[in-house]
């Protein structure tokens, strides 16, 4: 089941009952433009969401009965763990998330036929509604990227050279469309499989020594217009900041370095709920002492002034503003 499926089906319910997008949105405590682009199919939305929105529509006696939800929401997990197995870089890592991914695409092509299946008998009466048009194969190369990057990973641990990475790497972006003029990135709507992909490729740039391409990349994931408010973008910039740090500092642009770090620094600082990790150090280090353990006890008490000493230091020099 893919975006565009779930969005019409939303669309369709909402109409029968005939609810504008500003009704259900201030129903569901959402915002208008959030209602808006789930039934255009540019945004999933969320379990929360979900939950209130089928809480709504059951109230008139309509439920989102076909559509499977819980497993589109472990379809997109599947995708987003072996994402992160591909990061982390472990092979075992990376086949078992493949092998989640797998069993994925079976079970959405099972899914897939049945609900092609009720959409012939209903044609035979002249039933079928609007967002059972939708072609439901519409995410197959996505998952297929997904795939091949993971085996292309592998592959490249296994000694792929560098030049043949770059070129497969391309391919695998090019089984859904041609890939944009790395020029054109801040314009160009990216998925999570292609944001990954544009960075390995920009990685895979720097790695050759070609540090002009690898910079525009990376800049077109900065100024990239299409994920603004995505949850992610601190993350993703923290990402690319860390790498063009070191691109820079192979340049001995040691401005550019600083302006890097800074943001990492300032990003972490404030995202990171430091008080949380202090109190169970201190929780520890008094675990330690009920069992004897001076040596841990020492430890922890060596590492939290050391911490304290390193964050003044960083505050001073980077100028940075502590977390209230």
């Amino acid at each position: 089941m893919d975006l565009k499926s779930f969005g019409s089906y939303m669309k369709w319910l909402r109409k029968q009952k005939n609810l504008t997008q500003l009704d259900v949105s201030l129903m569901a405590n959402c915002a208008l433009p959030t209602i808006s682009r789930i039934e255009n199919g540019d945004e999933l939305v969320g379990k929360k969401l979900f939950d209130k929105l089928n809480e709504i529509f059951e109230g008139f006696g309509m439920a989102y009965d076909e559509i499977t939800m819980e497993k589109i929401f472990r379809f997109k997990q599947a995708r987003q763990e072996l994402l992160k197995a591909i990061k982390n870089g472990r092979c075992e890592d990376i086949e078992n998330k493949l092998n989640t991914l797998l069993a994925y695409m079976e079970s959405k092509d099972d899914l897939s036929d049945r609900i092609k299946g009720k959409k012939k008998q209903r044609k035979a009466k002249d039933e079928v509604k609007e967002w059972e048009m939708i072609n439901y194969d519409s995410c197959d190369e996505i998952d297929k990227q997904y795939f091949v990057l993971a085996h292309l990973v592998h592959s490249r641990r296994n000694g792929l050279p560098l030049e043949q990475f770059l070129d497969e790497a391309i391919g695998i972006f090019e089984l859904r469309r041609k890939i944009p003029r790395y020029e054109d990135i801040p314009n160009v709507k990216i998925t999570d499989i292609e944001y990954e992909l544009f960075f390995i490729i920009a990685k895979t740039h720097m790695a050759l020594g070609d540090d002009k391409n690898a910079e525009i990349i990376f800049k077109g994931l900065l100024n990239n217009k299409g994920y603004v408010d995505s949850p992610k973008i601190k993350e993703r910039f923290i990402e690319i900041s860390e790498v063009m740090a070191r691109l820079f500092m192979a340049r001995k642009d040691y401005g550019r370095v600083n302006e890097c770090l800074t943001f990492i620094f300032g990003e972490y600082i404030s995202m990171a709920d430091t008080r949380i990790i202090y109190r169970s150090l201190c929780l520890q280090a008094e675990i330690c002492q009920v069992n004897g353990d001076n040596n841990g006890v020492e430890m922890i008490d060596k590492f939290l002034i050391a911490t304290e000493n390193l964050m003044a230091h960083m505050l001073k020099e980077y100028r940075l503003k502590q977390m209230g």
